[in-house]
């Protein structure tokens, strides 16, 4: 097990929107951005260092809403195999640095997940002893999902749509749960799930909530 050091964040962002017929999600407006630059703010704002964010499809127009001041970005020509090779590429990345101890993994289209959220999982993750540990909202386990160095070798080489959720099930590895007393954030797949998170985010402007 690591020292609990500094924790990376990683966001996957290289899915070709095949259930979205508007358009690529990640380029959607969202609170004043895109959606993809939004899930790259929280990372940013929570104090993750560095930021990696693993791009695909329309790469360089994925590269121009990230912004490249805060962030380092890795393309994975495979995107259309499935997220598991997105992961497996930040992973990689991940993997050279070796003053990272662990990753924090995030989804470009989940712009609204909170700051708070992440640094709450983040000191779980420090204190708490376990590999991986992951946000629990009132509705479902979410996002970030923080991961220890230790398990970076697992997680290279995966093929297929099989998310991070599938490989650690598969593995029998558990998580320590982080318990958030919030609905958990959209995961934008659908325009009605863009409608959504739009209408998410102006309830939680109007209860001050960031």
């Amino acid at each position: 097990m690591s020292d609990r050091g500094l924790i990376a964040g990683l966001v996957l962002a290289a899915g070709a929107s095949v259930r979205h017929r508007g358009g690529l999600k990640l380029l959607l407006p969202f609170d004043g951005i895109t959606v993809v630059r939004a899930s790259v703010c929280a990372p940013v704002t929570a104090g993750l260092r560095p930021i990696v964010v693993v791009v695909g499809h329309r790469a360089e127009e994925v590269r121009a809403a990230v912004g490249e001041e805060e962030v380092e970005l890795v393309e994975n020509p495979r995107y259309r195999e499935g997220v598991a090779g997105s992961l497996s590429a930040g992973i990689r990345h991940l993997a050279a640095q070796s003053d990272i101890e662990a990753a924090a993994i995030l989804l470009g289209d989940e712009p609204g997940v909170s700051p708070a959220v992440i640094r709450d999982v983040a000191d779980a993750w420090r204190g708490g002893g376990a590999p991986v540990a992951r946000a629990v909202y009132r509705d479902r386990p979410g996002h970030p999902v923080i991961v220890d160095r230790s398990l970076f070798p697992m997680l290279q080489g995966g093929e297929g749509d099989r998310g991070l959720s599938s490989v650690l099930d598969r593995r029998g590895l558990g998580f320590l749960p982080v318990h958030i007393d919030l609905k958990a954030p959209v995961d934008i797949d659908t325009p009605a799930d863009y409608r959504r998170a739009i209408r998410d985010r102006g309830k939680d402007e109007r209860r001050g909530r960031k």
